[in-house]
């Protein structure tokens, strides 16, 4: 990874160049980077899916931004940069006063909870999950969002981060010393029984997530961070994660689902979600409802130790990256 000058250019007609404050840095950044996600951009390209900042210029067209207007977007590369030349429907109007690092932090992790909790697994108030990954930037928004919800929750994470996971009304469990699967089995009050109502899984651990939910529940797969093993992707890990865990399940009929979800495919079968859910994160954030934990800020430079870090494992919520110039 490294930083190279180039020139955003001037905006067509419905794009709109944007001077970009903060990006957001998930673990999909570095799964992209190490080529596990699929039909991701290929190098050379500019990593960063979540970006706020404030639009420079506008091109012809364009009557819903205007030049000095804080912006957010999700995006599928471009957001560690300086600036970005972009359409202006993926720009969403930032409340005002809005907090631009934390609008960063929450962009991509909250907008992906809150469609994975109510238009993929469509869940109500009273019902059960577990969060996989729980102390992580989409944990958190995963644990948030459902604590607001009146839905309970577990939380796989390490014994240092139980205090992120009942803070936000999780329960925890240690995965480097419990099954998940025998933990929600025995110690489940208030837990609805026979098993679960869904399953978020960024890890890979399909099969044992599948077998805890109910009849009727649902996994929600987004991620295969298990299949990056020392720096490198193990493809064969991912591969058979996904044919066992996701494809294999949806041939038996015992009432459960499987979905692997990316928010692009969700646009596609529903064009509106993007601007309504982003913009439900942003009200939700300027309102004080939502608190995506920033973690540690970096300059835009130091990009490659950020992800370095994050790859590293034990971070808590969201790095973030500074792209404002000095």
């Amino acid at each position: 990874m490294q930083v190279r000058a180039f020139d955003a250019g001037e905006p067509a007609a419905g794009e709109a160049v944007v001077r970009i404050h903060f990006a957001g840095i998930s673990r999909g950044d570095v799964l992209h980077r190490r080529e596990i996600i699929p039909f991701a951009a290929k190098p050379p390209y500019v990593p960063g899916y979540a970006l706020s900042g404030v639009v420079e210029a506008i091109g012809a067209g364009i009557d819903t931004l205007q030049p000095g207007q804080a912006v957010v977007a999700v995006v599928r590369s471009g957001g560690y940069s300086e600036r970005i030349r972009i359409p202006a429907a993926r720009l969403v109007a930032a409340p005002a006063g809005l907090d631009l690092a934390a609008a960063a932090a929450a962009a991509l992790n909250f907008f992906i909870a809150i469609q994975m909790l109510e238009r993929i697994a469509n869940l109500r108030s009273g019902q059960s999950i577990l969060v996989h990954g729980a102390s992580g930037g989409t944990g958190v928004a995963l644990l948030q969002l459902a604590q607001r919800m009146g839905i309970s929750a577990w939380g796989t994470c390490s014994k240092a981060k139980f205090v992120i996971v009942e803070r936000y009304g999780g329960r925890p469990i240690d995965y480097r010393t419990e099954r998940f699967d025998d933990v929600v089995y025995t110690s489940s009050p208030g837990i609805s029984s026979p098993g679960l109502d869904a399953v978020f899984d960024p890890i890979g651990h399909f099969r044992r997530s599948y077998k805890i939910l109910r009849a009727g529940g649902i996994l929600v797969a987004y991620g295969l961070s298990d299949s990056l093993r020392n720096g490198k992707p193990d493809r064969w890990m991912a591969t058979k994660a996904f044919v066992g865990g996701i494809l294999l399940p949806k041939l038996i009929p015992d009432g459960k689902r499987t979905v692997f979800y990316s928010a692009f495919d969700l646009e596609k079968s529903a064009p509106q979600a993007y601007a309504q859910d982003l913009g439900k994160v942003l009200e939700l954030l300027g309102q004080g409802k939502i608190d995506p934990i920033v973690s540690q800020v970096f300059p835009l430079e130091q990009a490659r130790d950020a992800e370095k870090l994050l790859e590293s494992g034990g971070v808590t919520g969201t790095l973030v990256l500074d792209c404002r110039a000095e």
